[in-house]
């Protein structure tokens, strides 16, 4: 996906999240029945590791399918977006070290190449290396998190400003004719997406 509107097939894009969405309930469904084995917390951090990535993907997927398909609730979408950037950014890599230091220990029941792992989770560290940079956007998704997305106040200063601030500021790119095709939120959620995708890639699917 692109940030130009021209490429935007939201059918396809539907059908995309539809099909997250199945991987992630199987993935969870098979978690379940793994949990009875006697050797699963070995197995554990690698399994829920094949889960979290993929639910990021599906959540990704719809929050950016709802976001271009409803701009006039831009304030809603977005800062939700934003949060799951977030969180993704401050998880995925410590999901990942925690998945790749069980499977390195000697006895492990895992099955996962360790060195397959390592080596697809430096690429992941250089693929979100520009976002992680980036320190205005890394301060603004800061207050968006904890300012107007995972609180609905300003811990600080016990406001609604920064809320209000954000509803202000969507409503008047919406009257002027903005996009969302231009949001950093979603060029960078995006960037993270394809990165989490590229370790599945070369890490869960060839192990």
């Amino acid at each position: 996906m692109t940030k130009d509107s021209e490429n935007w097939d939201a059918q396809r894009f539907a059908e995309g999240a539809a099909s997250a969405r199945e991987t992630v309930e199987q993935t969870a469904y098979f978690i379940v029945s793994a949990k009875k084995r006697p050797d699963w917390e070995s197995h554990r951090p690698g399994v829920e590791l094949v889960f979290y990535l993929a639910l990021i993907d599906y959540e990704t997927k719809v929050l950016v399918h709802r976001l271009l398909e409803s701009p006039e609730d831009r304030y809603v979408w977005e800062k939700y977006l934003a949060l799951h950037l977030y969180e993704v950014l401050e998880r995925a890599p410590h999901a990942i070290s925690e998945a790749i230091r069980e499977m390195s220990k000697p006895g492990t029941a895992s099955k996962a190449d360790p060195e397959l792992h390592k080596a697809a989770a430096r690429q992941f560290r250089e693929d979100l290396r520009p976002i992680r940079q980036d320190s205005d956007f890394m301060t603004a998704l800061s207050l968006i998190r904890n300012a107007v997305a995972a609180h609905h106040a300003d811990k600080k200063s016990l406001t609604m400003d920064p809320s209000i601030t954000w509803m202000l500021t969507t409503a008047t790119q919406r009257n002027n004719g903005g996009s969302p095709m231009s949001s950093q939120i979603l060029e960078y959620s995006v960037r993270a997406a394809m990165a989490v995708q590229t370790f599945a890639h070369a890490s869960i699917q060839k192990s």
